[in-house]
C-alpha cells in the first residue's frame, strides 16, 4: 500500500537544514555583548594614535620613496582607525547607557509618560511632544536600533580600514620596487602608483557597468554569455582584493535597510574623517599649538629667533618631527661647539642623485673607509654653514650614527675659543641653489647661542 505523500510544509521543513544558532536567545544577550566589546575597544583604540604616531616618526627619518609612502599611509590608517572607531565606540557606549536608563525607567514606571500630568503643556504642545517622543517603549526600541546599527557600522568600517591599509601599503611597496628598476626612480614610482590606482578603480567599477550591459542585452533577447563570464571573473578578482564574505553580510544588510544615499554619505564621510585625523595630529605636533592667538611673536618671528628643537638639551616630545641641525645647548663655554647635521633620506637621496657624481645613481656603493668619505663629501656638498657670517668648512665633519637621537648625519666641532663672550649665530642652508617651492627647495636654519667661557673657569676655580 502506497504511503500518503507528506504535506508540502513538512517537506520544506525536512529539506531545510536546522539552524545551529537560536537567534532569539542570542538577541537577548546581544546588548550585553555590544557593551562588552565597546568597552574593551573604545579606550584601547583611543590610545592607539599616539603609539602609531611615535612609531611612524621614529621610522620615517630612515626611509624614502615608496617605503616612506607605505609607512605614511599605514600611519594614516592607524590613526584614523584609532580616533574614528574609538569615538564611535564611545558614542555606542553612551547610547547604550541611555538605553539602560530608559529600561530602568520603564521597569520603575510601567505606565511610561503620563502626559496629563506633565506641567507647562497645553492643547498644542502636548500633542506635538506626543508625536515627537511617542511611547516610552517605542523610544527604547528606537534607541536599541540606533545602538545596534552604530555598532555594526563601526565594525564594518574597522574591517575595511584595516584591509584597505594592508592592501594599499603592499601596493605602494610593489610600485616602489617597480620604480627602482628605472633611472628616474621617483617618476617611475609615481607612474606605477597612478597605473595601479586606475586599474584598481577599473576592476571595482567594471562589474557594475558590465552587469548593466548584460541586463540590457538579455532583456532585448540577445545572448551575453561572454560578458556574464567576464563579470563573474572580475567579481572573483574583487573577492581576492576585498574580504567580501567578511564584510558583505554587514554592508548589504545596512545598505538594503537604510536610506541608500544617507548610508553612502555616512560611509564615505567616516573614511574621509578617519584619514583626515592623521593630518590634524601631524599639524598639532609640528606647531606649538593647533590653535593660537600669537599676533606679536608669530611663527615667522620665532623662526628667525630661537627654536628649542635646535638644542639637544631643550628638545621635548613636541620636537619629535623636528629633524633639524642641533648643538648641545643654547650656552657654550667650551673651546669647540659640536654641530650635528641630520641625514634625511626623503630629501637628501633625490638631491644626491642629481649632485653627487661620486655615487652610482645616488647610492653609496664604496667599500670600507671610502664609503665614509664618499657619504661625507656628498652630504657636505648639500650644506653651507656660517658662524656670524664667516663660512664654516665641513671637510672635517664625519659620518655619524646617533642612537640617542635615532638619526644618522654629519658631526663636527667648530672652534669658538676666539669668539667674544655673548650672543653668536649659526646659519645653515640646505640646497642653497634650490628654488622657493617643491621638495628640493632651499631650507634655512638659524641657531643662536651664547658663548660664556668665564662660567666654567669660575666653576673650576671655586673651592
Amino acid at each position: 500500500m502506497d504511503q500518503p505523500d507528506s504535506a508540502p510544509g513538512a517537506q520544506d521543513s525536512a529539506a531545510a537544514p536546522a539552524s545551529r544558532i537560536a537567534f532569539e536567545r542570542l538577541r537577548e544577550r546581544t546588548d550585553e555583548l555590544e557593551l562588552l566589546v565597546s568597552g574593551l575597544f573604545a579606550f584601547a583604540l583611543l590610545t592607539l594614535p599616539a603609539r602609531v604616531f611615535d612609531a611612524w616618526v621614529r621610522a620615517s627619518i630612515h626611509v624614502d620613496g615608496a617605503l616612506d609612502l607605505a609607512l605614511r599611509f599605514g600611519f594614516q590608517v592607524g590613526v584614523g582607525l584609532g580616533y574614528a572607531l574609538g569615538f564611535a565606540f564611545l558614542a555606542h557606549l553612551a547610547i547604550r547607557a541611555y538605553w539602560v536608563g530608559l529600561i530602568g525607567l520603564k521597569s520603575t514606571f510601567p505606565e511610561g509618560i503620563r502626559w496629563d500630568r506633565v506641567p507647562m503643556m497645553g492643547s498644542v504642545t502636548r500633542p506635538w511632544y506626543q508625536r515627537q517622543v511617542g511611547d516610552l517603549g517605542q523610544t527604547i526600541d528606537r534607541v536599541d536600533r540606533a545602538a545596534s546599527i552604530l555598532f555594526a557600522m563601526t565594525t564594518l568600517v574597522a574591517l575595511l580600514l584595516v584591509w584597505v591599509g594592508l592592501q594599499a601599503s603592499l601596493g605602494l611597496l610593489l610600485c616602489g620596487l617597480v620604480g627602482g628598476l628605472f633611472e628616474e626612480r621617483e617618476r617611475a614610482t609615481s607612474i606605477a602608483i597612478g597605473v595601479g590606482y586606475v586599474l584598481f578603480l577599473a576592476v571595482g567599477m567594471m562589474p557594475v557597468l558590465l552587469d548593466r550591459i548584460v541586463a540590457r542585452r538579455e532583456a532585448a533577447g540577445r545572448p551575453a554569455r561572454r560578458l556574464r563570464r567576464l563579470t563573474e571573473r572580475l567579481l572573483r578578482v574583487l573577492g581576492w582584493i576585498f574580504p567580501q564574505r567578511l564584510i558583505s553580510a554587514v554592508q548589504f544588510t545596512l545598505q538594503s535597510n537604510l536610506p541608500g544615499r544617507g548610508f553612502m554619505v555616512v560611509y564615505i564621510a567616516v573614511f574621509v574623517l578617519a584619514m583626515a585625523s592623521s593630518v590634524v595630529l601631524i599639524m598639532d605636533s609640528a606647531r606649538l599649538s593647533l590653535f593660537d592667538s600669537y599676533e606679536v611673536l608669530t611663527a615667522e618671528a620665532v623662526d628667525h629667533g630661537m627654536l628649542g628643537a635646535h638644542y639637544e638639551s631643550l628638545r621635548g616630545d613636541g620636537d619629535r618631527m623636528a629633524f633639524y641641525p642641533m648643538i648641545p645647548a643654547d650656552r657654550v663655554s667650551d673651546t669647540h661647539l659640536r654641530l650635528f647635521i641630520p641625514h634625511r633620506p626623503q630629501r637628501d637621496n633625490p638631491l644626491a642623485r642629481e649632485r653627487c657624481a661620486g655615487l652610482h645613481r645616488g647610492r653609496n656603493e664604496a667599500p670600507g673607509a671610502e664609503a665614509a668619505s664618499a657619504g661625507q663629501a656628498c652630504l657636505a656638498s648639500m650644506w653651507s654653514v656660517t658662524l656670524d657670517g664667516v663660512p664654516v668648512v665641513l671637510d672635517e665633519f664625519i659620518a655619524t650614527e646617533r642612537r640617542d637621537l635615532g638619526m644618522r648625519g654629519l658631526l663636527g666641532y667648530i672652534e669658538v675659543s676666539g669668539l667674544r663672550p655673548g650672543l653668536h649665530r649659526l646659519h645653515l642652508e640646505w640646497n642653497a641653489e634650490g628654488g622657493e617651492s617643491g621638495p628640493l627647495r632651499r631650507r634655512e636654519y638659524r641657531i643662536p647661542f651664547w658663548f660664556t667661557p668665564g662660567v666654567d673657569q669660575a666653576a673650576a676655580g671655586a673651592p
